[in-house]
C-alpha cells in the first residue's frame, strides 16, 4: 500500500486512510534516514558503529532496530541485507528524498528533516544529520526559487509571493530570496508591499548584519546570495558543508545556486591550512563549472589543475582521480592531448570501482563520436557493470543513456531500447530530476522510431517541461531536437523546423565540445526533414553539418552529409529520408 514517509518536521508514515504511523525509539527514525539519504548500502557494522557506538552489543542493538524498522514500515518498504538497503514499494516516497530531487515542499509547514532529534551519544550521526539538514533546506531553498520564477514566467505572480515568502523564512538573510519576494509583489501589482518588503529587508540587515542589502533589494534585481559569517572554529566543517550543498544543488538542476555554493567553498577552503579540503573544492568548482558553464571557461579548468596538484600533494587519490578525469573530459572536447590525461585518470582511479566507471564513461563517449563504436559501446559496458558493482546507479544511468544513444546513432534501436529502458528505472528509483530529459528525449526518439507517436509526444512534453525548470542548454537542445522529429512525424514541417532551429542554435557555444554530438545530431535532422520536403535552405544546411562534422572531428556526421548531397543532387534514385 502506497505511504508517505515523512521525515521532515515530526516524522511519521502516513498510508491512505489510516492513522499516521510511529516507529518505537529515536534510533529507528535515526536508522531509517541513514537508509534513505545516505546514498548507498551501507554494512550493518558502519549502521552500529554510527548508531550504537557505546552499547554493549552494537550488532544485537541495530538487529532490535531494523526489526522496528521492519514492523513499522509493513509492506512500504523492504528492509535486510548486508550492506542494508532500504527498497520502497510501488508509490511509496520518502519526503526528503523528494525534496532532494529538486521538487518543493507540498506543505507550507515542513519543517527540518527529523525536527527536535538529538543523540548525544552517537556524534558521527549527530554531524552526519548537520550535513543531512543543510543539504534538504538548501535544496528546498533552491526548489522554492525554481518555483517563484517559474510562477513569474507563467504569470502567476500571487503564487510567486506566496512561495517567495517561505523563502525568506527559511533564509531571510538571504539576499536573494528578498529579492524575489520584492520582485514577485511589485509583479503582482502590490507595490506598497513591494516597497515594505525592500523597507523590512534593509532594517533586518542593519540590526542583524550591521550592513545595508545592496540596492538591487530595492530593485527586484537578482543578485548572488549573501555570504556567511563563520566562526572560526567552525570554518572547516562549513567548508565540507558548502562542497556537498554545492554538489547536490547541481545535481539537482540548480547549477547557478551550487556554482555560488562551490565558490564559496573554495573561498572557506583557501583560509585553512588543510591540502585536502581545498584540493576537494576546487575539485568540485572546477567539475561544475565545465560541466555547467562551458568546457573550456577558465575558472574551471584552473580549478581543476590546482585541485590536481593540491591531491597529488597531499596523496589523496580520490580527489585527484576525480580532477584528472574531468581535464581529461576537457582534452576530449578539445581533441588535444586527452588520451595521456585518460590513461593518468585511470592510474589513478585504479581500485576505486566508482571512479574508474566515470573515467571510463568519459573514454567511451569519446571513442563513439570518434567513429570507433565497438570499442565505445565496450567502454560503456565496463564502465556499467563498474558503477553497479560500486553502488553508483546514477553513474550507472548516465552510461547507460549514452550507451543507448550510441545504439541508435548506430542503428540497433532494440539493443538501445534495453539501455534507455534501464537507465529510466534507475532514474526514477533515484528520483533524479535534474537528468531525466535526456533518457526520455531517447526513448521518446525509439517511440517514434516504432510508431509509437502519442507516447513519443507525452515523454517529450515531460522532458521539455523539466529542461525548461532546470534551465539545461543541452538538455534544451535535446528534447527540442525531440519536438522537431514529432512535429516532422506528424507532417507539421514549419513547427518541425522552428523546433529544430530553436533547438540547434539555442547550443550556442557555451555547449561543451564533447557533447557537439547534440548539435550534430540536430543540425543532421535538419537536413533530414529540409532533404525530403526539398526546402530551399538544404544546400545550406548539408554544407553546414559537413563543416560541424568536420570542426569535431565526427565522421558518422560527416559520412551524413554526404548521403543528404547525394539525394539533393539525385544521384540516390528512389532513396527516402526517414522524417
Amino acid at each position: 500500500m502506497a505511504a508517505i514517509i515523512q521525515l521532515l518536521g515530526r516524522p511519521g508514515i502516513h498510508r491512505p486512510h489510516h492513522e499516521t504511523g510511529r516507529l518505537r525509539g529515536r534510533k529507528t527514525w535515526a536508522l531509517l534516514a541513514a537508509l534513505a539519504l545516505r546514498g548507498h548500502p551501507t554494512t550493518r557494522r558502519a549502521l552500529a558503529e554510527l548508531l550504537f557506538p557505546a552499547a554493549d552489543d552494537p550488532a544485537a542493538a541495530l538487529r532490535w532496530a531494523l526489526s522496528e524498522l521492519r514492523r513499522g514500515l509493513g509492506g512500504d518498504a523492504v528492509v535486510g541485507g548486508d550492506p542494508v538497503t532500504l527498497d520502497l514499494s510501488p508509490g511509496t516516497f520518502v519526503d526528503a528524498q523528494l525534496m532532494l530531487s529538486g521538487q518543493p515542499p507540498a506543505d507550507d509547514d515542513a519543517g527540518e528533516l527529523l525536527a527536535g532529534l538529538v543523540l548525544p551519544d552517537c556524534p558521527e550521526f549527530e554531524l552526519w544529520l548537520s550535513h543531512q539538514r543543510e543539504r534538504v533546506s538548501l535544496a528546498t531553498q533552491a526548489a522554492l526559487r525554481s518555483a517563484v520564477t517559474a510562477e513569474l514566467g507563467a504569470r502567476r505572480p500571487a503564487e510567486a509571493v506566496r512561495l517567495a515568502r517561505r523563502l525568506v523564512q527559511l533564509a531571510p538573510l538571504t539576499e536573494r530570496h528578498q529579492e524575489l519576494l520584492v520582485g514577485s509583489l511589485a509583479a503582482a501589482g502590490d507595490r506598497v508591499g513591494a516597497r515594505a518588503a525592500a523597507d523590512a529587508c534593509t532594517r533586518r540587515f542593519e540590526s542583524e548584519l550591521g550592513v545595508r542589502p545592496s540596492p538591487r533589494v530595492a530593485q527586484a534585481v537578482r543578485a548572488p546570495a549573501a555570504g556567511l559569517t563563520l566562526l572560526p572554529d567552525g570554518r572547516r566543517l562549513k567548508a565540507r558543508l558548502e562542497i556537498e550543498a554545492g554538489k547536490v544543488l547541481a545535481a539537482a538542476g540548480a547549477a547557478a545556486d551550487g556554482l555560488e555554493r562551490l565558490r564559496s567553498a573554495v573561498r572557506l577552503a583557501d583560509d585553512l591550512d588543510d591540502q585536502v579540503i581545498r584540493g576537494e573544492a576546487n575539485a568540485a568548482l572546477g567539475t561544475t563549472v565545465v560541466h555547467t558553464v562551458a568546457l573550456t571557461a577558465p575558472e574551471g579548468v584552473t580549478a581543476l589543475r590546482r585541485a590536481r596538484d593540491l591531491a597529488r600533494a597531499s596523496g589523496d587519490r580520490s580527489t585527484a582521480a576525480s580532477a584528472g578525469r574531468e581535464l581529461a573530459f576537457v582534452a576530449t572536447g578539445a581533441r588535444r592531448g586527452a588520451g595521456a590525461l585518460l590513461r593518468q585518470a585511470r592510474e589513478l582511479a585504479y581500485g576505486d570501482d566508482a571512479k574508474l566507471a566515470a573515467t571510463l564513461g568519459v573514454e567511451a563517449i569519446a571513442l563513439v563520436d570518434s567513429g570507433r563504436h565497438e570499442a565505445g559501446v565496450r567502454r560503456f559496458q565496463r564502465a556499467i557493470d563498474l558503477a553497479e558493482q560500486a553502488g553508483e546507479p546514477r553513474k550507472a544511468a548516465l552510461s547507460l543513456t549514452n550507451l543507448a544513444r550510441a545504439h541508435l546513432t548506430a542503428g540497433d534501436p532494440a539493443a538501445a531500447r534495453v539501455c534507455v529502458d534501464r537507465a529510466q528505472t534507475l532514474v526514477a528509483e533515484q528520483r533524479w530530476t535534474a537528468f531525466l530529459p535526456f533518457p526520455q528525449a531517447v526513448s521518446a526518439e525509439l517511440d517514434l522510431l516504432e510508431g509509437r507517436v502519442d507516447s513519443a509526444g507525452e515523454l517529450l512534453a515531460c522532458a521539455w517541461t523539466a529542461a525548461v525548470q532546470l534551465a539545461d542548454p543541452c538538455w534544451l537542445a535535446i528534447t527540442g531536437r525531440g519536438l522537431g522529429l514529432l512535429a516532422a512525424r506528424q507532417g507539421d514541417v514549419t513547427a518541425a523546423m522552428q523546433w529544430l532551429d530553436s533547438a540547434y542554435h539555442r547550443t550556442g557555444a557555451g555547449l561543451p565540445q564533447v557533447c557537439r554530438w547534440i548539435d550534430a545530431a540536430t543540425i543532421d535532422t535538419i537536413c533530414e526533414v529540409a532533404t525530403a520536403h526539398r526546402l530551399p535552405r538544404a544546400a545550406a544546411s548539408v554544407a553546414e553539418l559537413e563543416a560541424l562534422a568536420v570542426r569535431a572531428r565526427m565522421p558518422r556526421y560527416a559520412a551524413r552529409a554526404h548521403h543528404h548531397r547525394k539525394l539533393l543532387t539525385g544521384k540516390e534514385s528512389g532513396a527516402t529520408v526517414p522524417v
